[in-house]
C-alpha cells in the first residue's frame, strides 16, 4: 500500500503531540480520510474549502478492536 504524506505546520504538530494519551489520533484520521475519499469519489471537483469537519453524538465503533 502506498503511503501518502502531507506537511503540517509546527503549531499543529505540537497540538497533536499534546493530546491526552487516551485519544487515538490515528483512528480519528482514518475515519476522516475515509469520509473525505468517499466525498471526492462522488464529486472530484471539490476543493479543500468545500469541507467542514464536525462531530456527532453517535459513536462509531466500527474501528474498535474486538476483545
Amino acid at each position: 500500500m502506498a503511503k501518502y504524506t502531507a506537511t503540517i505546520d509546527e503549531d499543529t504538530r505540537q497540538r497533536i503531540l499534546a493530546l491526552p494519551k487516551g485519544v487515538h489520533f490515528s483512528a480519528f484520521m482514518r475515519k476522516a480520510i475515509t469520509v473525505f475519499v468517499e466525498e471526492l469519489e462522488k464529486d472530484p471537483d471539490l476543493q479543500p474549502e468545500n469541507f467542514i469537519i464536525t462531530h456527532t453524538a453517535r459513536k462509531d465503533v466500527s474501528d474498535r478492536k474486538r476483545k
